[in-house]
């Protein structure tokens, strides 16, 4: 019986996977918003495609570290999204605040509704909780993310007397920050607050938000869409470990 390759087959595996990333990161590009995690998923299925046709040819130290990158960015994200997966929210809260995603236009995309309707099902077990939807406007986009997010879940039945809207945060340390004036206004110092967004992003935004001042806040999350996993953690990953280095 003839024994496969090693290095043939190496080769078809790299090929594969970097063809299937590569490919959703150009699909991506027709169904999202500009933005790098878009342009890594596409270089890094470039990247893996070059690996296997050179494959042969490289020297094994390079192969190696290639290897090992590979493998850290998969461990890294494969940690996110079980960290986030792990929901610890009591449905007591008196506040849950929904980060903000894209927008394509003035329409949700599929990450942000997956958010929206997370808050969703929350209200339905905890309608007596405020909503603060949390997002300013971007480059991209023709309405502030707070208000698309508060209009999305009027249309699911979540009274408007329930939401509160934050529209000037850029980024997510500042939806935790000027979502948290806008509690600390409206509630008073002595209140319990939960945060929502997809399951990549809660590490991150779990840091921030005790940066913002939040000392005992819980999470739960949206279910991020498959063809949206990859770019979204490739994203995060780098956003991750650019969190650790900054002051």
């Amino acid at each position: 019986m003839k024994l496969i390759n090693p290095v043939k087959l190496a080769k078809w595996i790299f090929a594969v996977i970097g063809a299937v990333i590569f490919a959703n990161g150009i699909s991506v590009f027709f169904t999202s918003n500009i933005n790098i995690g878009n342009f890594l998923t596409v270089l890094s299925g470039a990247a893996i495609m070059l690996l296997a046709f050179f494959y042969g040819r490289l020297a094994k130290w390079f192969k190696f570290i290639l290897i090992l990158c590979i493998a850290v960015v998969v461990c890294m994200s494969s940690f996110l999204i079980a960290y986030g997966k792990n929901d610890n929210v009591t449905y007591k809260e008196d506040a849950v605040i929904v980060l903000g995603a894209a927008l394509h236009k003035s329409t949700p995309s599929l990450s942000l509704k997956r958010r929206l309707d997370a808050a969703v099902d929350y209200h339905s077990k905890n309608p007596d909780s405020i909503i603060v939807v949390s997002g300013g406007k971007g480059s991209q986009e023709s309405i502030t993310e707070a208000d698309a997010m508060e209009q999305y879940l009027i249309e699911k039945g979540v009274p408007q007397e329930k939401i509160l809207k934050e529209s000037d945060s850029t980024g997510t340390y500042e939806n935790f920050k000027f979502s948290k004036q806008i509690l600390d206004s409206s509630l008073g110092k002595d209140y319990t607050a939960a945060f929502i967004t997809n399951e990549f992003h809660i590490f991150r935004s779990v840091k921030y938000a005790k940066a913002a001042g939040f000392t005992n806040i819980t999470h739960c999350h949206g279910n991020t869409p498959a063809s949206y996993i990859i770019t979204g953690t490739l994203r995060e990953c780098l956003a991750v470990v650019y969190s650790l280095f900054k002051k």
